[in-house]
């Protein structure tokens, strides 16, 4: 297929496909075809042209009128850098991939079934990709079960110029201003819904956005307007800065401001960012919130130790059920359930703290690595701390040796609980291809003081078989009802899970037994995964 007639059934069949309400595509525009007889340069031109027009009509959904300016630009040069483009076009082939991922429990206790499925497409064809999502969800909240086209959208991709017009993910610095991203675990997704534009060329990067937020069950009706920029200065030195505004329902207009700076030098890496954020002057807001994040990473022959400070003050930036930011927490995320469930949540209104960790390897078999988190809020009062150890052993191929320890401290939590947690991790090689895990986890509680006690027990024995499949059972108890006057849940789950790789392309997960309710957390954000009493079924399809 010629590039002239590709781009002609391509553009006009994605803009069917995304002429959905809720959209910028709303609006009945015109249409986007470009007559077949043309050149390449010719058509190229045309294209840009009515680009050109209907970035104009995204005046009236609210986007911001120098961000449509700045794209007319970035279009305009696009076209002509692509020019050299479009001669190779003839030489490219379309390309198409497609993944399906479903999740399906059951619980004979509730009766409730709980399904999940993301089905995901993307078409590309030399400088042009799409991006298709459709999504179905029954969650364990039955009132709200939805599915729809959650996400599509249009690049035009030739250096140094890049524009994306539908659904995208962005992330400005570390995440202090903004930061739009999926989580699949988490069932967090705030994608933005518009325009965004970049170039990158000689050392300078400077993107421009625009659009509206994805909440956990609609779309915010006010848009976001955006900008970033970088520059190096030198081979060691990229100075940035960053601006965003936005409306906040029944609050007004919000403007954040910030600048960062990466500095790289023999062994060792320096980073930092200020970001303010200027609030509505409304009695019940007194003053402009802020925040600041630095770390530092040294390294040398076998040693590294990373160091990271955070200050957070009245600097949290949501809308309704959106979090358009999301700073570095500063704590460990930990692979092993129990200390998982119970990492810490961040809070953006009033915390500063300090993590450093360091990791060794005095031999080959031998690593070594400590952790300390440190967190409170701007009187000195400890919110959150948290020292992790934990040392793995290679024995002369045969088996791995791993050993942690953990102990947490929250003073928010109900309670002011002080978590004790020893780990066993211990995988033996039967063979290259076979293997043998087992993990031992036991946390031990102490709340008010020690005046309430009890612990937690998981243990879970592996099989695996590389790379075709792996069974593993897994058991965990509590004593939690000894100390508890209205205990009327379970004292004990059971799970068996086996895991099967179907072909090259299919990942197959079949679970049975019960599975205890928890926390599952990532990057300072945590949501109660529901418990499980029947089985459920995972399967992970890739095309």
């Amino acid at each position: 297929m010629g590039n002239k007639s590709f781009f002609h059934v391509f553009i006009s069949s994605y803009r069917r496909v995304i002429n959905l309400p809720g959209s910028i595509f709303d609006k009945k525009i015109t249409p986007f075809t470009i007559p077949l007889p043309l050149g390449e340069r010719e058509s190229l031109l045309l294209a840009r042209g009515q680009l050109l027009r209907q970035l104009k009509d995204l005046s009236l959904f609210g986007i911001h009128s120098s961000c449509i300016i700045l794209f007319s630009f970035f279009l305009c040069a696009f076209s002509f850098f692509s020019y050299a483009s479009a001669q190779e076009m003839e030489q490219n082939t379309f390309s198409i991939s497609a993944s399906n991922q479903l999740e399906y429990s059951t619980n004979n206790k509730t009766h409730k079934d709980i399904f999940h499925n993301w089905t995901d497409l993307n078409l590309g064809y030399g400088i042009y990709t799409s991006d298709l999502r459709y999504e179905a969800h029954q969650p364990d909240d039955w009132e709200v079960n939805w599915q729809r086209l959650s996400f599509r959208n249009l690049q035009l991709q030739s250096d140094p110029f890049d524009i994306t017009a539908g659904n995208y993910y962005v992330i400005i610095g570390r995440g202090l201003i903004l930061r739009s991203y999926e989580n699949r675990d988490l069932r967090y997704d705030n994608n933005l819904d518009g325009v965004e534009g970049s170039v990158d060329y000689e050392g300078f990067h400077l993107t421009l956005l625009s659009g509206t937020a994805q909440g956990r069950y609609e779309r915010l009706s006010d848009p976001l307007q955006a900008i970033d920029g970088k520059i190096s200065a030198t081979d060691w030195l990229v100075l940035g800065g960053s601006y965003l505004r936005t409306h906040i329902t029944d609050l007004g207009l919000v403007r954040l401001f910030g600048g960062n700076m990466k500095l790289a030098l023999p062994h060792v890496d320096l980073y930092a960012e200020y970001a303010k954020k200027d609030n509505p002057p409304e009695e019940y807001i007194q003053k402009d919130g802020e925040g600041k994040y630095l770390s530092a990473n040294i390294y040398a022959s076998g040693a590294a130790l990373t160091f990271e400070l955070k200050d957070y003050q009245r600097f949290d930036f949501s809308n309704k059920d959106v979090t358009f930011n999301n700073p570095p927490a500063l704590t460990r995320e930990h692979v092993y359930t129990l200390l998982n469930r119970h990492a810490h949540v961040l809070d953006l209104s009033d915390e500063r703290g300090i993590q450093a960790e360091i990791t060794t390897s005095p031999t080959e078999q031998l690593s070594l690595l400590i952790n300390h988190s440190y967190t409170t809020d701007r009187k000195n009062n400890l919110v959150f701390s948290e020292i992790y150890g934990e040392t793995e052993y290679d024995y002369r191929d045969k088996a791995t040796f791993k050993t942690g320890f953990s102990r947490m401290e929250n003073k928010r939590e109900f309670g002011a609980p002080v978590w004790l947690t020893p780990v066993f991790d211990l995988t033996y090689y039967l063979s290259e291809r076979n293997s043998l895990n087992f993990i031992l986890e036991h946390l031990w509680t102490d709340k008010f003081e020690g005046k309430l006690t009890y612990y937690e027990q998981i243990l879970s024995l592996s099989f695996s078989h590389s790379p075709l499949a792996s069974l593993t059972f897994a058991y965990e108890r509590t004593t939690e009802w000894k100390v508890s006057e209205n205990w009327l849940g379970k004292k004990n789950w059971f799970m068996a899970t086996l895991d099967v790789a179907l072909g090259d392309n299919h990942n197959l997960s079949l679970g049975v037994g019960s599975r205890r309710q928890g926390k599952v957390c990532s990057g300072g954000i945590c949501v109660d995964k529901p418990a499980l009493d029947g089985f459920e079924i995972k399967l992970l399809s890739r095309f």
